[in-house]
């Protein structure tokens, strides 16, 4: 049976955001992912799609929830840090016979749009113990102003997280005064355009 994403078509702006969606995952109100996502579920994933999972840990049941690393099977960039969210930046990958093509054919084309892959990571008490928690969500230049958010979530909007329930696991790493509030902007303004145009020309080199 194929896994639907936690959610379709929306983009988080802070942690805030985050924690609505775990939170939600919490009370069975969203699904969360249970395995890496096979061939069809990848071809699926888009701009928009938001994953929710927990980490297998090394001494977890063998038939406990949760998987060890989520794949989708693209190339990314190094992680780039923005408040408690890690970015990965998408890199081109060449069709399989490119070798047999020109050097135009090596290069992205003009209209390719590359996803931007935003993470972010709690700890959350459950009741087997503590586990990770990870959401893992994608988004394009193009799209990312087109994009809802948990606002546009009957029921999930209005939730009220009690504090404390997540905890950030890069807690203590980022930079004094961060709080996440403003991870991802609403839209993007022209610096923030030249910016993610110059980090997506710097992974395609």
């Amino acid at each position: 049976m194929q896994q639907r994403p936690t959610c379709t078509n929306v983009r988080i702006r802070s942690t805030r955001d985050a924690h609505k969606i775990f939170y939600a995952v919490q009370l069975r109100m969203l699904p969360m992912i249970t395995r890496r996502l096979d061939a069809d579920e990848r071809l699926a994933l888009c701009s928009g799609c938001i994953y929710a999972w927990e980490e297998r840990g090394p001494h977890t049941e063998i038939t406990g929830l949760g998987i060890e690393r989520f794949t989708e099977g693209r190339r990314w960039s190094p992680s780039r840090v923005r408040d408690e969210f890690l970015f990965y930046y998408e890199k081109y990958t060449p069709p399989a016979d490119a070798n047999h093509s020109g050097p135009s054919d090596k290069q992205p084309p003009r209209d390719w749009d590359p996803l931007v892959k935003q993470t972010y990571s709690v700890w959350v008490d459950t009741d087997k113990g503590r586990r990770k928690w990870h959401l893992t969500a994608y988004f394009t230049q193009a799209t990312v102003d087109e994009l809802g958010t948990i606002d546009n979530i009957p029921g999930v909007a209005d939730l009220v997280v009690p504090e404390g329930t997540f905890q950030s696991t890069r807690v203590g790493k980022t930079r004094k005064g961060d709080d996440g509030r403003s991870s991802l902007p609403t839209t993007l303004t022209p610096l923030d355009r030249r910016i993610l145009n110059w980090m997506i020309h710097i992974v395609q080199v």
